[in-house]
């Protein structure tokens, strides 16, 4: 493995602390892409959920018992920026909304966006049964959105139309909960599982010589 890495060019990232430097990465995915049947096997992988300030050095050698595999976690995640594309320590997301924002305050009292509030139904009709959802939430609309359905009961047609209003059903998501959820996202991963690790690598060279 010590000729390994000599076929990938590598790529810089901050490390978002107070040295000013920036860390050198392995850029895996210039040339291979995650083509491997390894990433849709669900037998061969299971899902992982990143801890605070854990990198994928950390989790390679807790799990693999060598950092050095770290690639392997990248990889399977078709991560290709470790700097934007794996979930940021608190201290790094503060120090992240700070300099986008100006503050935290300012995240969190500006509005990203607006967003649909989950609505059931609260009876029985021809339509839906008590609890079926009409709405989903989490669509993002207008500040003013409303949301028109038809309900039958009995077979009485055409319907009764109803009206859920924007008071009802919109609420406003903060960029401050806007960026956090979308850094939480990014904690949930899917780790490769030891036992099938010499034959996902063995896999994983020949495709790079191929591409040579």
């Amino acid at each position: 493995m010590s000729k390994y890495f000599s076929y990938f060019p590598t790529v810089a990232y901050d490390t978002f602390d107070d040295s000013g430097k920036s860390k050198v990465v392995t850029d895996v995915f210039k040339r291979v892409r995650a083509t491997l049947e390894a990433r849709t096997d669900k037998t061969i992988y299971y899902t992982y959920n990143i801890q605070e300030g854990e990198k994928p050095e950390h989790i390679a050698f807790n799990y693999y018992g060598d950092a050095k595999y770290h690639w392997v976690i990248l990889f399977m995640n078709e991560i290709e920026d470790p700097q934007w594309d794996w979930p940021m320590d608190n201290y790094s997301f503060d120090k992240y909304i700070s300099k986008k924002y100006g503050s935290g305050i300012v995240a969190q009292e500006t509005i990203h966006h607006y967003e649909t509030i989950e609505y059931v139904s609260t009876s029985e009709n021809d339509i839906f049964s008590k609890g079926d959802v009409i709405l989903p939430g989490g669509i993002v609309v207008d500040s003013d959105f409303e949301y028109k359905y038809t309900i039958i009961e009995n077979g009485s047609l055409p319907g009764i139309e109803q009206t859920l209003l924007s008071n009802q059903i919109v609420k406003p998501v903060s960029n401050l909960e806007y960026e956090r959820d979308l850094n939480n996202k990014k904690s949930e991963i899917i780790l490769l599982r030891k036992n099938v690790l010499p034959d996902f690598i063995a896999e994983f060279e020949n495709l790079i010589i191929k591409k040579r």
